[in-house]
C-alpha cells in the first residue's frame, strides 16, 4: 500500500500559458473496503433495533406464538395454551383480497405505450413527413412488442410468487420489498441420449447463455437502509444480507459476472464469514431450525449505494478532501474479504422497490396488520381464557366435606365414581357434603369479543364481508352485498396503489435492460411502462358502484327497458358481482333459440288445447245426441206401457160393469221397460248357466276315466 504524487500541466491554446494540477494516485488493498462495508453494517442494523421488535412479535402472532414479554392480559392465556389466531385470518383476507384485485386474470397489470412527447425516435424508423400516423403507429407496434417480450421475461423467471411474498410481508410486517433487477442464467436441459442431435444440443448450449433480467422478493429480515432514510430515494446505502452455503456461493460467482474467484475460493477454503448461533435481527425462522449442522452459514453483505472521501479515509491512506466526490459503487463482502466490487449500473439509483401497508412518513418502514390489531390480539386472547375458566368451574360443581362425619383415615380429598365412604354411627349424610354450583358469569364476555372482532377490522380494513364471514350488518340482498364489499374494498385502495406503484419499478427496471442490453432493436422506442393495477382497480369500483345505482333506476323506469341491450348490459353488471360472463351468461343466439322454441311450444300448446276443445265438443254433441235418442226411445216405451195399462184398465172396467168379478192382475207385465229388464236378466242367467255347463263338461273331460278320456 502507497501512496504518489504527480504533477500534471496542462496548456491553455489561446493563452499559451500553462496550468499545473497536483493530484495523488492512491494503492491499497481491495479487503480495505470490507472494514466500510462492516461499520455501514453494523450501523444500519442497530438503528433498525425498535422495528426489529414490532416484526418479531408479528412473527410470532401469525405462527401463534406469544412474544416473551408477556403482559397479565396474555399471562393466563399463555398458561392455558390458548391462542386464537385474528392476526393469520387477517393477514391472509388482505393478501388473497389484493392478489384477487390485481391479479385478477392471473396475468400482471401492466401497458406499455409510447409516449406522448418521446425524446427520441428508433434511428431505423422511416416515415413521410406528411404521414405522421404512419411513425405513430409503428411505435404502437413496437409498444406491443415489448410489452409481450416483458410478459414473456416475467412468466419465465415467476414474477407473481415473487409479488406475492413480497404482498405478504407486506401485509404482516407492513413493509414489502423486490430487486430489479437481478441477471440470471436459465437453465433449460436437455435430456441427452444416443439419439439426441446435435442441432438440439446447440439450442441448449444457446439457450442457456441467456442472461434474463429477474425481479427477486427480498425479505424484509434481509434488508438494512442507511439510518433516518424516510424512502428508498432518501437512502444512502442500503445492505442486502443473505445466508449461502460453500455450493450456493460458488455457483453464484460461477453463474454471474464480476466475482473474484479467488477470494471466493479463499472464502470457502477458509470458512471466513461463517456465522453461529442466532442473531435478533436474522428472521426468527432462522432460530426455530438452528443446529449444529447448519449449513447456509456463510453470511454476505451485499452494499448499495456512495462512499465518501470521510468513509474512506479511515481506511484508506488518503485524507477526506483528497476525494471531494462520492463513489456510487456495488460491494459484495464476505467477512473481511471482497467477492466483488463494481460501479453501480443503475445511474446511481438503489434497485430496491418498496411497498407498504401504512406508510411511515418518518421511517422508510411501514405498519402492518398486527401492528394495528396487537391490542385487540391480546384482549381477544384474555377474553377466551377467561371464558373457558369461567364455563369449566361452572360445569364442575365445587363438593365441601365435613371431615369430622367421616372415619378416621377416610380419604375425602379425591372424589370418583363408585367411590365409598365410612361415616361415622349416627352422621348424616347430607351434612357431610355438600355441592356449590359457581354460577357462570361469561356471558358478558361474548359482548366484548364482538367489539374486539369489529376493532380489528376497523384497524386492519378488513371486514367479514370482504372475505366472507357472517357479519350482523350483512344483507341479504346481492344489491346490498356488492355494496359493502365494494365499500371494504375501498379501504385497500391505498395498499393496491402502494403494490401498483412497486409493480410499475419492476417494469421500468426491465424495460431500461432491454432497451440498453438487448440486440433486438424491433423492440426499442421511448415508451412508458406503467402498472394498470390500481387505475384498473379504481375504475372498476366507480364503474361497479355506477351499474349498482343505475338498477333502481331501471325497475323504476320500464319505458327503458325496451332500449336497452341486455347483453352488453349483463356482461359489466355480473362482472360487478364478481361473476364470470362467459360462464354465466347465454348469447344472443342462445337467447334467440329458445325464445324461438318458446314461442313454437307456446303455439303448439295453443293448438293442442283448441283440438282438445274441438274434440271435447264433439263428444259433448254426441253425448247429448244419444241422450236425446235414449230419452225419446224411453219416452216412447213410457209412453206404450201407460196406453197398454190404460187400455187393461178400460177393458177391466167394462167387465166390472157387466158384473164380472175379476181377480188382481199383474200390471208389471205391460211396462215395456220392466219388460226389457226382465229380459236382460233371464239372458244373463241363461249365459251363466251355460258357462257353467262347459266348465263343468271340461272338468268332466280332464278326469281320468271319463267319457272323453283316452282309452
Amino acid at each position: 500500500m502507497a501512496t504518489e504524487e504527480y504533477i500534471d500541466a496542462e496548456i491553455d491554446p489561446n493563452t499559451g500559458l500553462a496550468t499545473v494540477t497536483e493530484a495523488k494516485v492512491v494503492s491499497a488493498p481491495l479487503d480495505s473496503f470490507a472494514d466500510v462495508i462492516q461499520e455501514k453494517f453494523q450501523e444500519a442494523r442497530e438503528y433498525r433495533r425498535d422495528n426489529e421488535v414490532h416484526w418479531y412479535e408479528a412473527y410470532n402472532a401469525y405462527r401463534g406464538k406469544y412474544p416473551a414479554p408477556i403482559g397479565k392480559s396474555t399471562e393466563l392465556a399463555k398458561e392455558r395454551g390458548i391462542f386464537v389466531n385474528q392476526t393469520r385470518r387477517k393477514v391472509n383476507s388482505a393478501k388473497i383480497k389484493i392478489n384477487t384485485l390485481l391479479f385478477e386474470d392471473g396475468k400482471v397489470p401492466f401497458s406499455i405505450t409510447p409516449s406522448r412527447n418521446p425524446r427520441f425516435y428508433p434511428p431505423d424508423l422511416q416515415s413521410p413527413p406528411d404521414r405522421p400516423d404512419i411513425l405513430e403507429d409503428e411505435l404502437l407496434g413496437r409498444s406491443k412488442k415489448m410489452e409481450e417480450r416483458i410478459r414473456d421475461i416475467l412468466d419465465r423467471t415467476s414474477y407473481n410468487n415473487e409479488v406475492q411474498h413480497a404482498i405478504h410481508e407486506m401485509c404482516l410486517y407492513g413493509t414489502g420489498v423486490t430487486k430489479g433487477i437481478s441477471l440470471e442464467k436459465k437453465n433449460f436441459p436437455v435430456y441427452t441420449s444416443v439419439q439426441t442431435p446435435d442441432e438440439m444440443l446447440a439450442v441448449e448450449a444457446e439457450i442457456e447463455s441467456e442472461l434474463v433480467p429477474t425481479v427477486k422478493y427480498i425479505s424484509l429480515w434481509n434488508i438494512f437502509p442507511s439510518p433516518e432514510a424516510e424512502n428508498p430515494q432518501d437512502a444512502d446505502y442500503i445492505i442486502q444480507r443473505s445466508f449461502l452455503s460453500p455450493i450456493q456461493l460458488r455457483q453464484m460467482a460461477e453463474q454471474n459476472e464480476g466475482f473474484i474467484m479467488d477470494a471466493v475460493d479463499d472464502v470457502i477454503d477458509r470458512e471466513i464469514g461463517h456465522v453461529h448461533g442466532y442473531d435478533d435481527s436474522q428472521h426468527p425462522r432462522i432460530y426455530d431450525e438452528t443446529s449444529s449442522n447448519r449449513l447456509k452459514r456463510i453470511e454476505i453483505l451485499e452494499f448499495w449505494g456512495k462512499l465518501s472521501g470521510k468513509d474512506l479515509s479511515g481506511h484508506l491512506p488518503m485524507a477526506s478532501d483528497d476525494m471531494p466526490g462520492d463513489i456510487p459503487v456495488v460491494v459484495t463482502v464476505v467477512g473481511d474479504r471482497v467477492i466483488k466490487i463494481d460501479q453501480n449500473p443503475f445511474d446511481e439509483q438503489l434497485p430496491y422497490h418498496f411497498c407498504y401497508w401504512q406508510k411511515n412518513p418518518e421511517s422508510i418502514f411501514g405498519d402492518g396488520i398486527y401492528y394495528a390489531i396487537r391490542d385487540s390480539q391480546a384482549i381477544l386472547n384474555f377474553c377466551y381464557v377467561m371464558m373457558i375458566e369461567g364455563k369449566t368451574i361452572a360445569s364442575s360443581p365445587l363438593t365441601v366435606v365435613d371431615p369430622n362425619s367421616f372415619e378416621a383415615g377416610t380419604d375425602t380429598e379425591s372424589i370418583y365414581p363408585g367411590k365409598q365412604f365410612r361415616v361415622k354411627p349416627g352422621a348424616s349424610v347430607r351434612d357431610a357434603f355438600q355441592s356449590v354450583i359457581v354460577p357462570d358469569v361469561t356471558n358478558g364476555l361474548l359482548q366484548i369479543v364482538q367489539q374486539l372482532e369489529r376493532e380489528a377490522d376497523l384497524d386492519s380494513g378488513q371486514t367479514s364481508i370482504g372475505y366472507g364471514d357472517m357479519s350482523p350488518a350483512q344483507t341479504k340482498t346481492a344489491t346490498g352485498m356488492s355494496i359493502l364489499n365494494s365499500n371494504a374494498n375501498r379501504q385497500t385502495a391505498d395498499v393496491v396503489r402502494s403494490v401498483s406503484y412497486m409493480i410499475t419499478q419492476n417494469l421500468q427496471a426491465v424495460y431500461h435492460w432491454l432497451m440498453v442490453d438487448d440486440p433486438n432493436t424491433a423492440l426499442k422506442g421511448d415508451y412508458e411502462a406503467i402498472s394498470t393495477g390500481y387505475e384498473s382497480y379504481i375504475a372498476k369500483e366507480v364503474h361497479n358502484s355506477q351499474l349498482v345505482n343505475f338498477l333502481p333506476a331501471i325497475g323504476q323506469l320500464p319505458q327503458l327497458q325496451q332500449y336497452l341491450k341486455y347483453e352488453a348490459f349483463s356482461r359489466p353488471l355480473l362482472r360487478a358481482f364478481n361473476l364470470e360472463p362467459e360462464q354465466i351468461l347465454k348469447t344472443e343466439e342462445q337467447v334467440t333459440q329458445e325464445m324461438q322454441a318458446a314461442t313454437q311450444a307456446q303455439q303448439q300448446q295453443v293448438q293442442a288445447q283448441a283440438q282438445q276443445q274441438q274434440q271435447l265438443a264433439q263428444m259433448q254433441a254426441q253425448m247429448q245426441a244419444q241422450m236425446e235418442q235414449l230419452k225419446a226411445m224411453l219416452d216412447e216405451k213410457q209412453s206404450v206401457g201407460e196406453d197398454q195399462r190404460k187400455m187393461e184398465m178400460q177393458e177391466r172396467m167394462e167387465l166390472l160393469r157387466q158384473g164380472n168379478v175379476l181377480n188382481p192382475t199383474n200390471l208389471e207385465q205391460f211396462s215395456v221397460l220392466l219388460n226389457e229388464q226382465k229380459e236382460q236378466e233371464q239372458a244373463a242367467i241363461q249365459q251363466q248357466a251355460m258357462q257353467q255347463q262347459i266348465a263343468q263338461e271340461q272338468m268332466d273331460a280332464g278326469q281320468p276315466g271319463g267319457a272323453f278320456s283316452p282309452q
